[in-house]
């Protein structure tokens, strides 16, 4: 039994695990991230917003209290008679409460047209949240990427000022043997103090990289997680034209319900002289409606007699603005849909771009890990002529700043090349940290 595949196949997934782990370590600090934690609200509020549309049932509660002013009764000679009705006492105040229970048992017409707005809502704020995450992520990735950069620029101005300072001794010695005049050393000493400016500028370079990836992640030497390409998903651009697309038909729908007559019903049962309870129901929503009333005055005959009354009833829009502003919702709905074709074929064009610019950037790239192949190979020559003593050390120092050149192109390189990879991640608004490395 051979376990040589089962051991490579354990290796290769812990060496993936490994590696996702520290892509999440590398992108946990930027949750926190007041840009990333105000599309997270956003987010929240607006699924908040949804819930309370989804909500089956409301409670409505409604009280109203009166004062009256009344003249006193006639004189002793006709009251008190109970037959004159201007001998009846009346009260000096009177209440009213209603109590009110909306079944929504599925949303339909304007409840409908509300979840819908709502859950449009909530598909952007996760659109925003997702735009978010990957600017920020992809921020700081190339905040890692430009101080690896800054770190080789420091190494090629380190070399350099090495080589000038050897090139300043090897003048003064000439100078002192009359093999170089005074012009050559101040040229030397010239360029000693440009490269050690140079020194000086690339130091300022890198602690400023490093202190914008520390205002990200928090370290000044986090490693960025390594890069591939995403595979192709849906624009963000596209996603926001459906959405409107999706908002515009909605609108339409609650203009052409506008025109559309509503049936009312409902139904009154008294349960008293002071209390009743009505069921209502309308062709606009579907909602059953449920009130109980009670009020302070009694009703007086013959009203009191009336035990159930069944309301019926028709209304209807017929003003001509009502179907001018159903023209302008399907008006609004074609213009969307023509926004979401005109999105479709410029992110097909803009994704055609991006990966072309990617194909250059790797182009480049293999170019600049062949120049240090061959810089490398031209320093050991380099320093194998100095050993045999058929050059001078300053020839090898040149060497070693042409190698440390080709690795600050390389470097170079290797950030062109993930900026092109993160303009994909944004042109999809896909976060890096959802990427297994």
């Amino acid at each position: 039994m051979s376990f040589g595949p089962r051991l490579a196949g354990w290796v290769g997934l812990w060496l993936g695990l490994s590696g996702l782990a520290g892509a999440q370590s590398f992108f946990t600090p930027l949750e926190n991230h007041p840009s990333l934690v105000q599309a997270r609200l956003a987010l929240e509020a607006a699924q908040a917003q949804l819930r309370a549309t989804q909500s089956p049932l409301s409670l409505q509660a409604q009280g109203g209290f009166s004062f009256f002013e009344v003249s006193p009764p006639p004189g002793p000679p006709t009251c008190p008679n109970p037959l004159n009705p201007q001998c009846v006492e009346l009260p000096g105040d009177g209440r009213q409460v209603t109590l009110g229970l909306t079944l929504t048992p599925f949303p339909f017409g304007d409840v409908a047209d509300a979840v819908n707005q709502a859950a449009i809502g909530v598909a952007q704020a996760q659109l925003g949240l997702r735009q978010a995450r990957t600017q920020l992520q992809a921020q700081a990735v190339e905040a890692a990427y430009r101080v690896r950069l800054a770190q080789s620029g420091l190494e090629v101005a380190g070399v350099a000022v090495r080589l000038a300072q050897a090139n300043l001794e090897a003048t003064r010695l000439r100078a002192s043997r009359g093999a170089a005049s005074p012009g050559e050393v101040r040229q030397a000493e010239a360029s000693l103090r440009q490269a050690l400016l140079q020194q000086s500028e690339a130091e300022r370079n890198l602690r400023l990289a490093q202190q914008s990836l520390a205002d990200l992640v928090g370290q000044t030497d986090a490693a960025p997680p390594p890069l591939t390409p995403p595979a192709a998903g849906t624009p963000p651009q596209v996603r926001q034209a459906e959405l409107q697309l999706s908002s515009a038909q909605v609108a339409y729908d609650r203009a052409l319900r506008s025109v559309l007559p509503v049936l009312q019903g409902s139904y009154t049962r008294n349960t008293s002289d002071y209390d009743s309870l009505t069921l209502s129901l309308n062709s606009r929503t579907l909602q059953p409606s449920l009130s109980y009333t009670n009020q302070s005055q009694a009703r007086s005959a013959p009203q009191n007699r009336v035990v159930g009354t069944l309301t019926i009833g028709l209304s209807a829009n017929i003003s001509l603005g009502v179907l001018d502003a159903l023209e302008a919702a399907q008006k609004q709905v074609d213009a969307a849909r023509e926004a979401l074709e005109a999105a479709r074929r410029n992110s097909r064009l803009q994704e055609e771009l991006l990966r072309t610019a990617l194909q250059g950037a790797e182009q480049n790239l293999a170019n600049a890990k062949q120049a240090v192949g061959e810089a490398e190979q031209t320093l050991r020559e380099a320093r194998e002529r100095e050993r045999l003593g058929l050059a001078s050390p300053l020839a090898s120092l040149q060497a070693e700043l042409a190698l440390a050149q080709a690795r600050l192109n390389l470097e170079q390189a290797e950030l062109n090349r993930s900026q092109r990879i993160l303009d994909l991640y944004r042109f999809y608004a896909q976060p890096l940290s959802e990427v297994n490395p």
